[in-house]
């Protein structure tokens, strides 16, 4: 079955990889910004935005894979003067991400509150980290966040969520990535998951990027649920869920 990575970093592939995934049926993925030291000027990330929305669109063309940017300040990259990097994503930006909290200080929840202000107004989906310390809190916090902002739901991704953050995750009725990676989920656990809850909130994702033991994790995944669910319930999950948060 045909299937769509909803967070990946494509930079970290070199083109054989990108070919290689979309042989195995990920044909579709949303590729998020991020860098990978510490930018020492918002022109480091206004040039890697660009990069993601040009050159690797192409690469992916190239590759057989249609590749989604989404551009946005994750909380490891905040640069000085990130203002101007966010000019940026208000005036491009057709997804933000990968943005977030990492350890939920002043400045993360500054530049988090500022892009999902941009994105409430311009109508634009969010791919939002959560961290693996203390992701029960974070993820609280950042749902904290989006309900005094009056964010509407289906615009955000809460991502690498786990069996126990899922459920106050649902309770809030936000989309829900799962992250399929070593550290994260297994395909295990996703089973167990939309067994419990369902399929109809629920986006798969690899986060691969710089490492390639995670390549195949969602085309995986898609073929161990295929042994177990409904196919109609699984293309949810696989892609149809990823259609309509991303409208692609």
């Amino acid at each position: 079955m045909e299937c769509f990575d909803t967070h990946m970093h494509s930079e970290g592939k070199g083109i054989t990889e990108l070919r290689a995934m979309a042989k195995r049926g990920i044909k579709r993925v949303v590729s998020c910004s991020y860098y990978p030291i510490p930018p020492s000027s918002p022109e480091t990330l206004i040039d890697e935005f660009r990069k993601l929305e040009t050159f690797e669109v192409e690469r992916g063309k190239r590759a057989g894979m249609s590749i989604y940017p989404a551009i946005g300040v994750h909380p490891r990259c905040i640069p000085p003067n990130y203002e101007k990097a966010l000019r940026y994503v208000e005036e491009n930006a057709k997804i933000i991400g990968e943005i977030g909290l990492e350890t939920a200080n002043d400045l993360e929840v500054e530049v988090l509150k500022a892009q999902l202000e941009i994105a409430k107004v311009r109508d634009v989906p969010c791919v939002i980290h959560t961290p693996k310390k203390n992701k029960l809190e974070v993820t609280e916090k950042i749902l904290k966040l989006l309900e005094d902002l009056s964010f509407p739901e289906d615009l955000a991704v809460i991502d690498h969520a786990t069996e126990k953050t899922v459920p106050v995750i649902m309770d809030k009725g936000y989309w829900i990535g799962l992250t399929v990676q070593k550290g994260k989920i297994t395909s295990e656990e996703v089973a167990r998951i939309v067994e419990r809850h369902g399929f109809e909130r629920f986006l798969l994702n690899s986060d691969t990027g710089f490492n390639d033991e995670e390549m195949f994790t969602t085309a995986e995944t898609v073929e161990f649920l295929l042994e177990k669910f409904d196919k109609v319930d699984v293309e949810k999950i696989a892609f149809k869920n990823a259609e309509k948060v991303f409208r692609v």
